[in-house]
């Protein structure tokens, strides 16, 4: 008799540890899964950022252009898209190189 019971459990714990496989798999699958979503999220927020930047620059440079060329219309695309700036004079310096505007007003966007 003690054979016959040593026998049903050896059997209950190998199909337990066969389900525990099972279920392992299955984690793992999607622990995959939910990996790959958050690394194309952060990848989103990493170039969103570095877009940023670019965006950033591209303003500054349209306002410059803006301001050096007396570009009335290059300046109302601007202002229509939200984006003001105002020119602060520089210190009077050798050449007379003109002013390049300030950044982007605080409620601007950019």
């Amino acid at each position: 008799m003690q054979g016959k019971g040593l026998y049903w459990m050896s059997t209950l714990l190998a199909g337990a540890s066969i389900a525990l496989v099972i279920v392992d798999g299955t984690l793992f699958l999607g622990n995959q899964s939910a990996q790959a979503v958050v690394n194309q999220r952060q990848q989103f927020i990493n170039q969103s950022v570095q877009l940023g930047r670019v965006n950033e620059a591209l303003v500054r440079a349209l306002a410059a252009a803006a301001e050096t060329n007396k570009d009335e219309q290059l300046r109302q695309v601007l202002a229509q898209h939200g984006i003001t700036y105002t020119v602060q004079p520089r210190p009077a310096a050798a050449g007379g190189a003109p002013a390049a505007p300030a950044p982007p007003a605080a409620g601007s966007k950019n």
